[in-house]
């Protein structure tokens, strides 16, 4: 369901997740999917000057639902009937754009698509119009995320691909409390539900065969935790060769000029 989705995007629904967890919600409703927009899209929200925050939109939830009590994140919730019809409608703001992925954009769109609903409310106030942004959206980059160079911004360069400094000096940052060693790729192991083909990392499902397939190196899509730039299971040394913490991966060029000790310096 979610292969045309960028990074970001499937982060949105991730948050979207954790937010109807903390609401107590049996459901995904489009109010958790404009949380999880929020807090994972800042620079999203920036570029088209739309004047919300992840934090307003909270309160503003807050004063308007009921919460229940909080539930675990290992228990599955499903998406509302309004959040399908809305990722539906982002599939359609892609194909309108004439974008090959889908995100978070697109799912911003989406949502104001979805008339009615609480997210449409809370965007409304803000002052959104959804012709509006579709306009701004289109002159974006393309794909669009927070690595983005601002005007007046000294790019800097990883793969030959210009990246925002301040984005990267963030991300950086973030990850230098980590420690990282420097490995082949190999494509991880995954666990498919059967039926729906719903993905899982913990391989101690397979155990239960009349519900689970194991497919080893089924997760061919992991890319670097800063550039985004894709390792795949090769003997190209670029692609093939990263550093890890053991769960999270960095490519060789952003490690090696960002977070080694010793920035700039090959290791």
């Amino acid at each position: 369901m979610f292969e045309r989705y960028t990074e970001k995007a499937r982060r949105v629904i991730f948050f979207a997740r954790y937010e109807a967890a903390q609401f107590g919600s049996p459901y995904i409703e489009t109010e958790h999917l404009l949380l999880g927009l929020l807090r994972e899209n800042a620079a999203l929200v920036q570029a088209i000057n739309l004047p919300i925050t992840c934090e307003a939109a909270r309160k503003d939830l807050e004063a308007r639902v009921r919460i229940g009590k909080k539930t675990s994140t290992s228990v599955d919730v499903p998406l509302s009937n309004e959040n399908k019809r809305v990722l539906a409608y982002a599939a359609e703001e892609a194909e309108r754009l004439g974008h090959g992925h889908i995100g978070a954009e697109h799912l911003l769109l989406g949502l104001l698509r979805e008339a009615g609903c609480l997210a449409t409310e809370i965007l409304g106030k803000a002052g959104a119009n959804l012709e509006v942004l579709r306009g701004k959206i289109a002159e974006l980059p393309v794909p669009w995320n927070e690595s983005h160079v601002f005007p007046g911004e000294l790019p800097v360069y990883i793969h030959g691909r210009a990246l925002g400094n301040s984005y990267i000096e963030r991300r950086a940052r973030d990850w230098r409390r980590f420690f990282w060693e420097k490995k082949e790729f190999r494509a991880p192991d995954i666990v498919l539900r059967r039926g729906d083909g719903a993905v899982s990392f913990d391989l101690r499902l397979a155990d239960d065969r009349d519900k689970f397939q194991l497919v080893k190196g089924g997760w061919q899509e992991t890319t670097c935790r800063i550039c985004h730039w894709q390792l795949v299971e090769t003997e190209d040394s670029e692609r093939g060769t990263g550093y890890s913490n053991g769960r999270e991966w960095l490519c060789s060029e952003c490690y090696e000029k960002l977070v080694s000790p010793e920035p700039g310096k090959q290791t």
